[in-house]
């Protein structure tokens, strides 16, 4: 590729979250590679990652309250942007962004790659939003889905492919682990702590040696706290928050947990399995395509306290089938393993322009 070439991003912002996560991997390929690079964040200019100093954020938010009010002035400010800087593509994560994105481009001479990061049958978007995709998505030059679930929902499309998150981990599983399960994910409905909680506090009653750790940060700690609380089980449930080695943090755990409701793709997941961490997860979209039941992790029903308890239990109990799940998830990882993934990305920006 051509090392003169200019590459946008567009988010929301760049704070913790698994989209953002994805556009700091490819964005510092592309510095890497000698590419003038721009991340352009609509909601705030927030930054949680690691961002190769070449890089350029560019805050286009604003510092109106109401987003139905800034719609016309993001779009303004991204075409400006656009005709100013005329970069030789620009790649927009999420729906309502793409649809900001595609309008504020429009019959300008710019590829545009849309990416949608969440499961559009359960992510709450709204008549307009499905409207606006399924209008100005098939003129896009490419439409990213993270799993077959999500590209189904847009059975027309002849413009689409699917790219897996591109993971990479940064410590391993540890010889020595503690009776630990650990979860990580954003405190919020989507990720359905409660039931994870809820069926930890069940297993503890046989397994008083096991603890749950749960990272990350959100508008549902206070009711999470409460429900720890009300359990009983302060001493053996903890809210760890945001940290920065996250790895590091779960690498000597026994087991990790996903108990979304729906999910795009999940990071998290994807890493424990790179790590080796037997898994367990809920059946949601991402989860069914990358975990075979009883090979390398555990799926449960969505929502079902029971099967997630069980679920818990028998990774405790069968401890040579746990550590063979993790070993198998560790080598499907291959298949997420960030160099592969880039491999893609490359491919269709590279058509996208040419």
């Amino acid at each position: 590729m051509t090392k003169d070439r200019k590459i946008a991003f567009v988010i929301g912002s760049m704070s913790n979250g698994g989209a953002e996560r994805v556009i700091s991997i490819i964005a510092n390929h592309y510095a890497n590679l000698g590419w003038t690079v721009d991340i352009l964040m609509l909601l705030s200019n927030n930054c949680s990652y690691q961002i190769d100093s070449r890089i350029n954020l560019v805050d286009l938010s604003g510092r109106k309250s109401s987003r139905i009010t800034m719609v016309p002035s993001w779009i303004n400010r991204l075409r400006n942007y656009a005709k100013k800087q005329n970069p030789d593509i620009i790649v927009s994560f999420v729906a309502r962004i793409n649809i900001l994105t595609q309008i504020a481009l429009r019959n300008l001479d710019i590829p545009i790659i849309v990416s949608e990061r969440n499961d559009p049958y359960m992510d709450g978007r709204g008549v307009l939003v499905d409207i606006f995709t399924k209008w100005l998505y098939p003129k896009a030059s490419h439409v990213v889905f993270q799993t077959k679930r999500a590209q189904g929902y847009f059975p027309t499309l002849n413009n689409s492919c699917i790219i897996s998150n591109p993971v990479e981990i940064h410590a391993d599983k540890k010889e020595v682990l503690k009776n630990r399960i650990v979860s990580v994910g954003r405190l919020s409905e989507q990720k359905n702590q409660r039931l994870l909680i809820t069926a930890f506090a069940q297993v503890h009653k046989k397994y008083p040696e096991y603890v749950l750790d749960i990272y990350g940060e959100g508008h549902l700690r206070d009711s999470l706290q409460q429900l720890i609380s009300d359990l009983g089980v302060e001493d053996y449930v903890s809210l760890k928050g945001n940290v920065q080695d996250i790895h590091n943090e779960i690498s000597d755990a026994k087991l990790f947990v996903l108990s979304s409701d729906y999910e795009g793709l999940s990071n998290a997941l994807l890493e424990a399995m790179m790590m080796g961490i037997p898994c367990i997860s809920t059946n949601c979209a991402g989860s069914d395509e990358y975990i075979e039941h009883g090979e390398n992790g555990l799926l449960v029903e969505v929502g079902n306290l029971s099967a997630m308890a069980d679920a818990i239990e028998y990774m405790i109990t069968h401890v040579e089938e746990a550590t063979h799940m993790g070993t198998c998830a560790k080598h499907t990882s291959q298949t997420f393993e960030k160099s592969n993934v880039i491999k893609q990305w490359d491919n269709i920006i590279n058509i996208s322009i040419n």
